[in-house]
């Protein structure tokens, strides 16, 4: 019989005793053994063993917010709760006083079809703080309420004709109403494309192309230029099969082809199947923030086309990046617009005047933590002077702090 190895379990602080620095130090998770958990509103402890101690007022809302807005006047608040249904909106009335008035819309734990289909983190207020837009997401319609009353004040369906195509499916996400009130810009993710619609008539002025994946978009301050973040990297087509028997079962029970490898970039075929080849990754329309002229502001022009943070096989660190930056949310001065690079942990700053890429802003906690990723910046905003840029890191729990100087 061969003899058993012989385990050796060397615990870390006996490691770190033993090391050169006398000064080491330790990461671990601040809940220690403490169970996930909501402790009121004083305390939290997430799933990865951090705890959030929230500051000022809590307000339960409605589940899974993932949109929010504030009001001209700063004294009323909108989530857009989407994820899972059932989908709802909170209305957070009265938000500077010491009982603010919550509503939900609507009432209740059940989507209502008749009043909000679904939504998805899309939403603007108009400049009088009289009525709130809200995004459909998959219904293909935009939602209006009064915010005054609380009640639905009607809805427009984005369906129609657009460069000879019928479009009657949509998934309408992030939006942007202009200085005026009267122009909504509303990105559809599916049909890689902005809606532009007149708040007056609710009609659908004009839609213009967009990247894959148009996810975040803003206007500059000035009402001059509009930017689009493109999220997706590949553009997909349905598998064609030679078989004629109407066979149902599916056409493929496994990939089609691997990551960057020369069929993936050309497509297959045999003979009984036709696989469109994906292309480029880094080609304009993919991990890409676009801008557009409004000289005519219902026909928007596209100036540039702007690749952020890194590219997919680009060296980072001697290792190529194997996805792209992921470019997901912007907002805007007369000068920059910052752009938040999910996959990259860094914004992107471009000008406004040149419409190029002037600055990568790289988000590293710590210096001892610099090789580590995950930082993960998703929505971003300015303070009122725009002095200060504030970026929720989504891997961290944390927001970093800027100066935009």
């Amino acid at each position: 019989m061969k003899p058993l190895p012989v385990l050796i379990i060397i615990s870390l602080s006996m490691l770190l005793a033993g090391c050169s620095n006398r000064n080491p130090w330790i990461t671990e998770a601040p809940a220690d053994s403490l169970f996930c958990q909501i402790q009121g509103d004083s305390l939290a402890v997430l799933p990865n063993g951090r705890i959030i101690t929230p500051l000022g007022k809590q307000i339960r809302i409605a589940p899974h917010p993932y949109g929010l807005i504030l009001s001209h006047d700063g004294n009323t608040a909108v989530t857009a709760n989407s994820g899972v249904s059932f989908f709802s909106v909170t209305i957070i009335k009265n938000l500077l006083s010491a009982s603010p008035q919550v509503v939900q819309i609507p009432e209740g734990p059940l989507t209502d079809d008749g009043v909000l289909e679904a939504v998805f983190m899309g939403l603007a207020i108009s400049p009088d703080d009289r009525t709130l837009y809200v995004a459909g997401g998959q219904s293909n319609k935009i939602y209006t309420f009064n915010l005054d009353s609380c009640k639905k004040s009607g809805e427009i369906n984005c369906s129609g004709l657009w460069n000879n195509r019928k479009i009657t499916e949509g998934y309408l996400g992030d939006m942007i109403l202009s200085a005026n009130g009267e122009l909504l810009y509303v990105v559809d993710q599916i049909n890689f494309c902005v809606n532009i619609i007149n708040t007056q008539s609710g009609a659908i002025l004009n839609r213009i192309a967009t990247g894959r994946y148009p996810f975040g978009i803003t206007l500059a301050p000035n009402g001059e230029k509009l930017f689009v973040a493109n999220v997706g990297v590949f553009e997909y087509d349905l598998i064609q099969s030679s078989d004629t028997s109407g066979a149902t079962q599916p056409l493929m029970n496994y990939p089609a082809f691997g990551y960057m490898t020369e069929a993936m970039k050309n497509g297959i075929k045999n003979d009984s199947l036709t696989v469109k080849g994906l292309g480029d990754p880094n080609v304009p329309e993919a991990f890409s923030v676009w801008v557009y002229s409004l000289l005519q502001p219902d026909k928007p022009e596209i100036t540039n086309q702007i690749k952020t943070g890194f590219q997919v096989g680009q060296p980072v660190e001697g290792i190529p990046a194997v996805g792209g930056s992921s470019p997901n949310s912007l907002v805007a001065t007369n000068d920059y617009v910052f752009v938040s690079n999910g996959n990259n942990d860094c914004i992107s700053v471009i000008s406004t005047q040149s419409d190029k890429l002037v600055k990568e802003i790289f988000l590293q906690p710590d210096a001892r933590l610099r090789n580590l990723r995950g930082i993960i910046p998703f929505g971003l905003a300015l303070s009122p002077k725009g002095d200060l840029l504030f970026a929720a890191e989504a891997g961290i729990n944390a927001v970093a702090v800027i100066d935009t100087r």
